[in-house]
């Protein structure tokens, strides 16, 4: 079994060693012989096969193609080998090459007096430039590719130029230039057509809607362009769509979704083979993960992307990746590791001048220093990231940074400097509220102003297509006839279509009918029996007690009071979810010590659960006063609720754990038993109402099935989140979280 593992997880070495060995072997028989231009093709194919799966194999076909001499007598071969030898390198993150490969692509097509390819040539220099930072030299590359091609007169190269100039102005945080230079984009190529060109240029345009703060637009473009490149079969575009609708989410804080646009758009990016998007990807799903709280998976990102910026050596990508993995171990309380992280990343900050990146470590920083109870070094660590946030004017930064600073000097009790520092805060908040309010305004006026001139555009189009009609009038009245029957039959087949389209939603309505009337006739079949069951035995008890047959009269009336309670509790239970689903349950919220009532709690849950025979552990990690917003009396009914249940379902002698702790504006709560468990399949439905993992079970423990629906309720009505997952223990795990405050 061992040797079949390690020969399953060799097998790609091999193959690929394999690999490399017949390209060698075929270099040096192809260096044997007179060139040969229809094996020159086949290898040309052969690298355009395997340039996603194994991309370097892929470079050394190409390099020796290059590198040919008679292969420049064959032009069209010749600009496709230079133009996929220098996309392969850029994917590989071999910059310097890929730039020498690109001027040997230009100085060819300047010999040959090719435009289109002196263009795209430009346009490669000017992307490499771009990917390094270089912005104000790619931004030179793109315009000389932009003139180029209003030489020649291209209109797809014209097109392609605007959008990447759009890209380089955008990086550079000139929105609302970059915003109408990608308009010029779309308005030339909404005449070319729907193509791959077309495809990024909608995502750049999506890109600065969410920058301006136009989210709903910008979801609409990259589903725009989603679609399109799903029928052009277009993979990147698809990758690109998904990733930056993944953006979008994250600048509306909603980060689950942000996470799995990102792991989608990671997933693609692995097939597609581009290592720089393949760590973006990584990061930015590590980034949403450790935002929901998942630092495990958070961890597994963060390490991937850093191994992919190590390999093409990304400077940028690396402090991003570095300060990724000191918040992790931060929120993990590593300090020792999260300073070591952070320290890499502000030295790469350093000394690559990647200013941009530095503030966001230097914060972090400071957050390490406060979280050991340092403030004379937070304090200096936090006036630093504002130094260098005021100088590169990154109003985010200062924001941040004016806030630390706020809460350190209130935890010192320095009121003065701490009203100074909030004062500062909430300014600095509100302008940038402002520019934001006003680049949206800018954007929304630009975009009337790109829908009139698409609209002249039409117009234009209009007039000219009326004076071809006038021209060609004695053809079109030859050819009416057909387009009179025609017309007729598509109408026809309009009609067809619609009437089953129509009876197709008939019949969804009536199957979506019957569905609800089949749940609701379940509900008060399960409902009824669940009332049945106590009646029956109330009416056995009352009989013995009216005919004197009891042998033991008290216990007949302890009997019927159970039985009362059993009713009582689930008329109550469906009287709660009812109000839940009317959105009437009323919260009766009050400002409490978090700290205090759970520690008054644990020690009820304590003895409650060794009084049912069970271990109990408890883990309250909440220092100091954290103050909390709840219906204390709400929370603590779920919580009885979910201990109630373990202690009914957990073997004996089993074992309980709480673990209670804070991260950022959050409280997180967790508790979990040990065996048995329940099956992966059922742990996201057992919140459904009267739903039971087995239809006995909650007939011998008393359950009902509407218990965590209850909680499920009760939390939401809170605007936190509870699931469930398999626990350590070896049982269920309830994972909670809260809002401090419900607002």
């Amino acid at each position: 079994m061992l040797k079949m593992r390690l020969t399953c997880l060799l097998r790609p070495q091999i193959q690929k060693v394999i690999l490399c060995t017949l390209i060698g072997f075929l270099m040096c028989i192809s260096s044997a012989h007179a060139f040969s231009i229809t094996e020159a093709r086949q290898q040309l194919d052969n690298a355009h096969t395997i340039k996603s799966s194994a991309p370097q194999s892929a470079i050394i076909l190409l390099t020796q193609l290059a590198d040919e001499p008679a292969l420049q007598t064959h032009p069209a071969e010749y600009y496709d080998t230079l133009v996929t030898l220098a996309h392969t390198l850029i994917s590989q993150g071999d910059y310097n090459k890929a730039q020498q490969r690109s001027e040997q692509l230009q100085s060819f097509a300047v010999s040959q007096d090719n435009a289109y390819h002196q263009a795209y040539s430009f346009l490669l220099l000017g992307f490499i430039a771009d990917n390094q930072s270089h912005f104000e030299q790619a931004q030179t590359y793109y315009n000389d590719a932009l003139e180029t091609s209003i030489d020649a007169n291209d209109n797809e190269m014209i097109a392609q130029s605007y959008e990447r100039i759009s890209a380089v102005l955008r990086r550079q945080d000139k929105y609302i230039d970059a915003l109408k230079v990608a308009q010029k984009s779309i308005n030339v190529l909404s005449i070319l057509g729907e193509t791959e060109v077309y495809v990024k240029a909608l995502v750049n345009l999506g890109i600065i809607q969410t920058a301006l703060g136009d989210h709903e637009s910008a979801l609409d473009t990259f589903t725009r362009s989603f679609e399109l490149s799903r029928e052009l079969s277009f993979d990147k575009g698809i990758a690109d769509s998904i990733y930056e609708s993944g953006v979008v989410y994250q600048r509306m804080e909603n980060y689950p979704a942000a996470l799995k646009h990102f792991k989608m758009a990671h997933e693609l990016d692995e097939k597609s083979g581009n290592l720089i998007d393949i760590g973006n990807s990584a990061m930015r799903s590590g980034f949403m993960a450790l935002e929901t709280g998942d630092l495990k998976e958070a961890e597994h990102f963060a390490k991937k992307s850093e191994q992919l910026y190590l390999q093409v050596d990304s400077k940028s990508g690396l402090t991003r990746s570095y300060n990724l993995q000191a918040r992790i171990a931060l929120a993990s309380e590593q300090l020792a590791l999260a300073s070591d992280y952070v320290a890499r990343s502000v030295e790469i900050a350093n000394t690559y001048n990647l200013t941009g990146y530095l503030v966001a470590s230097q914060l972090t920083q400071a957050n390490i220093a406060a979280a050991q109870q340092d403030h004379e070094t937070t304090l200096q660590l936090a006036h630093a990231a504002l130094d260098t946030a005021t100088r590169i004017n990154d109003k985010d930064g200062q924001i941040k940074s004016y806030k630390l600073l706020s809460d350190t000097y209130q935890t010192i009790e320095d009121p003065q400097k701490a009203l100074n520092s909030h004062l500062r805060y909430t300014q600095l908040r509100d302008e940038l509220g402002n520019s934001q309010h006003n680049l949206t305004l800018a954007a929304l006026q630009s975009r009337v102003e790109f829908i009139r001139k698409q609209q002249e555009i039409e117009t234009l189009n209009l007039d000219k297509a009326l004076k071809d009609t006038q021209l060609r009038e004695r053809e079109w009245q030859l050819k009416a006839w057909w387009f009179g029957t025609a017309g007729i039959f598509m109408l026809v087949l309009a009609i067809v279509y619609r009437q089953i389209k129509k009876r197709k939603l008939a019949a969804e309505r009536a199957a979506l009918l019957q569905e609800v009337v089949d749940k609701k006739n379940a509900m008060l079949a399960d409902v009824s029996h669940e009332i049945r069951t106590p009646l029956t035995a109330l009416q056995l008890q009352v009989e013995a007690l009216q005919f004197n047959i009891a042998q033991d009269v008290d216990a007949s009336y302890n009997t019927i009071n159970r039985k009362l309670s059993d009713i009582n509790r689930l008329i109550s239970d469906i009287h709660q979810l009812a109000m839940a689903d009317s959105q009437s349950l009323h919260l009766n919220l009050v400002q409490c010590n978090l700290t205090e009532v759970m520690t008054l709690w644990e020690q009820e849950f304590a003895l409650f659960t060794h009084g049912k025979g069970f271990d109990w552990e408890a883990q309250i990690q909440l220092t100091g006063e954290i103050t909390v917003s709840w219906d204390v009396d709400r929370i603590k009914q779920v919580l009885t609720n979910l201990i109630a249940n373990s202690t009914l379902y957990t073997d004996k002698p089993g074992k309980q754990r709480l673990t209670v702790w804070q991260q950022q504006k959050h409280i997180h709560i967790t508790l979990e038993d040990t065996a048995p468990g329940v099956a992966d399949e059922y742990l996201s439905e057992i919140f459904e109402r009267l739903f039971r993992v087995e239809k006995s079970r909650s007939r011998r423990t008393g359950g009902s099935g509407l218990g965590l629906a209850i909680c499920k309720s009760l939390i939401e009505a809170h605007q936190g989140t509870i699931y469930a997952q398999h626990s350590e223990l070896g049982g269920l795990k309830m994972v909670i979280r809260l809002p401090l405050s419900v607002g």
